[in-house]
């Protein structure tokens, strides 16, 4: 029953945002804004999440900030920057649920800015933000949920080629998460034009490199992911329960990287960030494929520029005619809330609920 209610409630949120098109930005900003606040009271007041004990167990051990040992463990994580904002949390007022608001008040404030910076429709992109990452990141990985978006954030550093600005960016977003490393490549990749016949090139032989390699790639990641923590997720259920290429994401992200590209005359003379967001969506792409055999490794590692499919989404919408437009708009929300319903299956089986 939870889950039938919470479906439902996004796809009515789906059908409310698209019918919000059509009035003045200025409402519509301020419905996003009103829904950003309502987000972060949501995380701040869930109950029984899936890493929320770790969370508060990490949140109750935080020292105060002048006590805090730089080169001491931490409890339940590694990055020393988010003990260090648990600890300024805990210093104005010790309580859980504040600490839960507050960081899931600064990613929404993040997610805010970023959807104002580079997406054609904000309400559109709240809604793929919603319907594919809002409850894996913001309900669970609270840490990657706040690196992400401050990549995705800077993202616009590596368009204006401003190295330095970047990578001190990305070391900022590594006292969060060890995964923002994952942004580096990212800078000089985008330096190597592409186009359809390499993207679908490197697809298909990143698919055989999956199959071929998949002894390799569990061996490299267990020798080298000391930094990133993630030599268990190729060990066990995370290797039991992947889909491999039958993994439904994969395709998925196939075909709006494939649209998107297809629509370069379209899209990119009114988005001076298309080439960019192609880039890291293809980025992304090939990490998902890669790593297939692994289902928490491909998960975590692609998610962070997967992220740039909330201003993708809006451009291929805008690049449509209105009537295919429309069609456009039904096909997004179905897979959208079939997405958000995945989810929160998901979830409702680590409770024990279903």
């Amino acid at each position: 029953m939870k889950i039938l209610i919470a479906t439902c409630a996004f796809a009515l949120f789906y059908v409310v945002c698209l019918s919000l098109l059509s009035t003045k930005l200025k409402w519509q900003d301020r419905f996003l804004m009103m829904v950003l606040c309502i987000f972060t009271i949501l995380i701040g007041t869930r109950n029984g999440w899936p890493d929320q004990g770790v969370y508060e167990i990490a949140f109750n051990e935080a020292p105060l900030p002048w006590e805090i040992n730089w080169f001491g463990e931490i409890y339940g994580y590694a990055e020393h920057g988010y003990l260090l904002l648990a600890s300024i949390v805990k210093l104005i007022y010790n309580n859980v649920t504040f600490y839960f608001l507050a960081m899931g008040g600064l990613s929404m404030f993040l997610l805010y800015k970023g959807l104002k910076m580079y997406c054609a429709i904000p309400l559109l992109g709240l809604c793929d933000y919603a319907g594919r990452f809002l409850l894996n990141r913001d309900f669970q990985q609270m840490r990657s949920s706040l690196a992400i978006l401050l990549l995705i954030l800077a993202i616009k550093l590596i368009h204006d080629r401003k190295l330095v600005a970047y990578m001190l960016v990305v070391l900022l977003a590594y006292q969060f998460h060890h995964l923002s490393l994952l942004g580096i490549p990212l800078y000089f990749l985008y330096k190597i034009r592409i186009g359809p016949i390499s993207i679908i090139f490197s697809i298909v032989m990143a698919m055989l490199l999956s199959q071929l390699l998949a002894g390799s790639i569990s061996g490299v990641v267990d020798d080298y992911s000391q930094d990133l923590n993630y030599d268990t997720y190729v060990q066990g259920e995370y290797v039991e329960e992947a889909l491999g290429l039958r993994n439904p994401m994969i395709y998925f992200q196939i075909v709006i990287l494939m649209v998107y590209t297809f629509m370069e005359l379209a899209l990119a003379s009114k988005d001076k960030f298309y080439y960019l967001f192609r880039w890291a969506y293809f980025y992304s792409t090939l990490i998902l494929i890669f790593f297939c055999n692994y289902t928490a490794l491909s998960g975590r590692t692609s998610t962070v520029f997967a992220t740039c499919e909330m201003f993708m989404l809006p451009s291929i919408a805008m690049g449509l005619g209105k009537e295919k437009r429309f069609g456009f708009y039904v096909v997004v929300g179905v897979i959208l809330v079939y997405f958000f319903w995945s989810k929160y299956h998901s979830v409702m089986m680590m409770f024990g609920e279903i």
